[in-house]
C-alpha cells in the first residue's frame, strides 16, 4: 500500500500512479532474503575448529608450560 508523495492518498499495490492525482508512485522494494551459510563456510569454521583445538592440545595437554 503506497502513499502519494504529492497529495498522500491511499494507493492500492498494483497502481503504478496516484489515482486522485497522476503522479507516479514510488516503487515498493522486493524483500530482502537472509543468506544462508554454505557449504564452504561451514566447512571451513568446523577445519578452524579442529585446528584450534589440535594446537591447544599439543601446546597445554602434551608439553604443559612450566613443566
Amino acid at each position: 500500500m503506497a502513499d502519494c508523495i504529492k497529495c498522500k492518498t491511499w494507493n492500492p499495490d498494483d497502481k503504478l500512479v496516484c489515482w486522485r492525482c497522476q503522479t507516479p508512485l514510488p516503487k515498493p522494494e522486493p524483500p530482502r532474503r537472509k543468506r544462508q551459510l554454505s557449504s564452504t563456510t561451514i566447512l571451513l569454521v568446523v577445519g578452524a575448529f579442529f585446528l584450534i583445538s589440535w594446537l591447544f592440545f599439543q601446546l597445554f595437554v602434551l608439553s604443559p608450560v612450566g613443566r
